[in-house]
């Protein structure tokens, strides 16, 4: 399990777009999770991930969003 939280952090990391918390907060309803607890996740601060995989997951997911969306953008702007 830690492999796979690792490698989490790893896609966080480098895909994470700036405007992440609202965006996880789409993803997840829960009138519990509140912006601080989502930055203390993605900043590795707390040991919320054991308790709060689901943030972790949201995270991952807008991270590979971001990513396919600057790729969409690259393919679209490159030179024929």
């Amino acid at each position: 399990m830690h492999l796979h939280i690792d490698k989490a952090y790893e896609i966080i990391e480098n895909n994470l777009p700036s405007n992440y918390v609202d965006k996880v907060m789409a993803k997840i309803k829960d009138e519990t999770l509140s912006s601080g607890i989502i930055r203390n996740i993605k900043n590795r601060v707390t040991k919320y991930p054991n308790t709060r995989i689901n943030v972790l997951n949201a995270l991952v997911e807008v991270s590979k969003e971001y990513q396919a969306d600057l790729n969409q953008l690259k393919e679209n702007t490159k030179d024929n």
